[in-house]
This record gives C-alpha cells, structure tokens and sequence, in this order.
C-alpha cells in the first residue's frame, strides 16, 4: 500500500513545489485551507488519489459502451460503419470530425501496408464521441433503430436519462483528464451515477467495479481530512 505521507520537504523544498505547480493552480486548494502551502499540498495530493480512483471507475463504463455501441452499428451500417455513407449522413459536422480525427490517428498509429483493422478507429474515438450518439437529435435515428439494443436482454432507459446519466460521467472524466480539482464535488453521488450506469450496460462488470473500486475509501479520507482541516 502506497505512503499516504507527505516526505519532509523543508521550507525551500515546500516553496519549489508551489512554484512547480502554480499558486493559481492551488488556489482552491488553498483556500479550502485557509492558505495553508503544505495543507493544500495534501488536499492536491488527495484529489489525484481520488481522480485516479474515479477515472479508473469510469474506464469500465467507456469499454462497455464503446463496445457495446460498436455492436449495434456494426449490426446496422456493416464492420465498418464509420465509413459508410449511409450512417456518415446522419451525423451532424461535429461527429464527422471526430470520426475523420479517429481515423487519421489509426492509420498514423498503424504499421505501413497494413490494414486497418476497425477496432484501431473504435479505440481512437473519444467519449465524447459515445456520449453525442444519445443527444436528442440522434434519438430516430439511432437509438431507436439501433443504440437501445446495447442493453438487451435488459429494458433500454430512456434515451433522456441516459444521455444525462453519460454527460456527467464525460464532465467529470474530462476535469479529471485536465487534471482539475474534482474534491469539491458531490462525489458519492457521481460514483452512484457510474455504478448505475454500469449495471444499465453490464450488471457483472458493475460487480468487478465494486469489488475493486477503492473510490468510496479515497472518498472518506477527504472527508476525513477536510473535517481536520476545518476543525483547527
């Protein structure tokens, strides 16, 4: 189990992290602890192990989904839907770039005179990707013939909902993929959002989630430390 720990840094040592990364940076950090460099160096330290935690959570949920999705269209446009004029027509300019940008890295990434197999394109398309297949405007086109089959043998949620259900996983992995504080944030009510995301997608992969996660504990040292923080 890692060092939950701080080393001793000194004042010089404390000051060149500060200056590393940026009071502007540590602002929130800072003033969550009353300007304290060394408790908001803690608070920063915590925040990482809690966006590792989550981000790691969330994983499982972009597999599935991007998966799960690739299935269905697949199913209704051919193994290489993402290049079928077909489906391409139904996208709106914003989808056509991220399909065209998955595909230029692909090929980039790939061996000279191989093939591109479409599973490099699916591994190269964001979440965002996934997420913008749910909005409204996709509703009759694709959902209804072909994304609400992602969940059998299970009843679809609503479109709505789930677009929802999506974009505050997408928010929250975007803050933790920039780096962002997240500890300010309503976190068990995101990880109950994940979770339940989860069993819409795949009930057993919720199970290894659960057993593995260690978000819940990360969660309750923040509280721990913050409950400190404010008690001196």
């Amino acid at each position: 189990m890692a060092n939950k720990r701080l080393p001793e840094l000194g004042v010089d040592g404390l000051q060149q992290i500060i200056s590393c990364f940026s009071r502007p940076r540590l602002s929130k950090y800072l003033k969550v602890t009353n300007n304290s460099e060394l408790k908001s160096l803690k608070l920063y330290v915590i925040n990482t192990k809690i966006s590792s935690a989550l981000f790691s959570d969330i994983h499982y949920i972009e597999i599935t989904l991007r998966n799960k999705f690739d299935k269905e269209l697949a199913a209704g446009f051919g193994p290489e839907w993402f290049k079928e004029k077909r489906f391409l027509a139904l996208l709106n300019p914003l989808c056509q770039n991220m399909l065209i940008k998955a595909q230029n890295i692909a090929v980039r990434q790939s061996i000279k005179g191989s093939e591109l197999l479409p599973g490099k394109v699916i591994a190269e398309l964001t979440f965002g990707f996934w997420y913008y297949l749910t909005v409204s405007m996709f509703e009759h086109s694709l959902w209804v013939p072909y994304l609400h089959k992602s969940f059998l043998p299970r009843k679809a949620p609503k479109r709505s909902v789930f677009n929802q259900q999506i974009d505050k996983i997408r928010q929250l992995r975007n803050r933790i993929a920039h780096h962002e504080p997240i500890f300010h944030m309503n976190l068990l009510e995101l990880q109950l959002n994940i979770r339940e995301v989860s069993k819409l997608l795949c009930p057993n992969i919720t199970i290894i989630m659960k057993r593995t996660s260690t978000t819940k504990r990360e969660i309750m040292a923040l509280s721990n430390y913050l409950r400190r923080c404010n008690a001196k």
